[in-house]
């Protein structure tokens, strides 16, 4: 997502600034247009979430206010035409939240009038995430000087891997040995989209992460930052949900997650301060 003269002055040297290519900026307009367009249909058109509980409505609705407020800041993030790598670290893990959110929306919802624009919003922000990662691993990026720092997020990862891969499974290994059927389950009796998207995909990427930062990987303290930054907004906008419903006299059901989400929230904010001290610092 960025020219070929971003600023990597000799090799081994910490990257302290990348030029931002025109095509990032326009990506994140793309991705705002579209972000605002479905928030706006979820929360002010009549049945935006047919079929759906009433408690996963305010949860869904909750979620399109922060993501009102996660567009404003991809934006506001790409607009420099010279970012520092922790803007750029920032840009991704906010682009990491839009694609697992509107993924869900997308396999996990009942059809409605915003289909094509959760299509065009998953494609753009999906291919920036893309490309803006291979950029990520072509930078050269400073060894933070905090073993602790480094070992404590990786260990941290790796239990939240397992503790969530754990918990989800709890739900559908009775099932597959013929017990009732799992809770949540997708619409019309679908597989829930966060037991895919989950199973299949983050947590197994959360996990590489830790372990790139248990064996001191160049790369595993950038993505790491990305991780944290996608989990602290995701949890934001799941707890957004109940908040939504309480301002609101809805109904408000916590599932049981509940606990870890909001632990993990904690931890993760944090953590992304921690390190977002240590990266400016070191690439300063």
């Amino acid at each position: 997502m960025a020219s070929s003269q971003s600023a990597v002055s000799r090799p081994g040297s910490p990257v302290r600034s990348v030029t931002r290519a025109q095509v990032m900026l326009g990506a994140s307009y793309v991705v705002a247009i579209c972000i605002l367009a479905a928030s706006a249909y979820g929360l002010l058109a009549d049945e935006p979430y047919r079929d759906l509980p009433e408690a996963t409505v305010f949860a869904a609705q909750g979620q399109d206010v922060v993501s009102l407020l996660v567009a404003g800041g991809l934006v506001f993030l790409a607009l420099p035409a010279r970012l520092t790598p922790t803007r750029l670290l920032a840009w991704l893990g906010l682009l990491a939240y839009v694609v697992y959110s509107y993924a869900i929306y997308l396999i996990g919802v009942p059809m409605n009038q915003v289909f094509l624009v959760y299509v065009v919003l998953e494609s753009v922000a999906g291919a920036a995430l893309l490309a803006g990662l291979w950029r990520l691993a072509s930078m050269c990026w400073p060894t933070t000087a905090s073993t602790r720092l480094s070992r404590g997020t990786g260990w941290m990862l790796i239990v939240v891997a397992v503790l969530f891969a754990g918990l989800w499974l709890s739900t559908l290994l009775p099932y597959a040995f013929g017990g009732s059927p799992p809770e949540p389950e997708g619409v019309g009796g679908a597989p829930y989209p966060v037991f895919v998207l989950d199973l299949v995909v983050v947590l197994p990427a959360i996990a590489a992460v830790g372990v790139m930062l248990l064996r001191g990987h160049r790369l595993g303290p950038p993505l790491a930052v990305v991780a944290l930054i996608k989990i602290v907004t995701l949890f934001v906008a799941l707890w957004a949900g109940p908040a939504y419903a309480l301002a609101t006299d809805g109904p408000v059901d916590l599932g049981p997650d509940a606990g870890p989400t909001l632990l993990l929230l904690v931890v993760s904010s944090w953590l992304v301060t921690r390190w977002w001290r240590a990266l400016t610092k070191e690439s300063s």
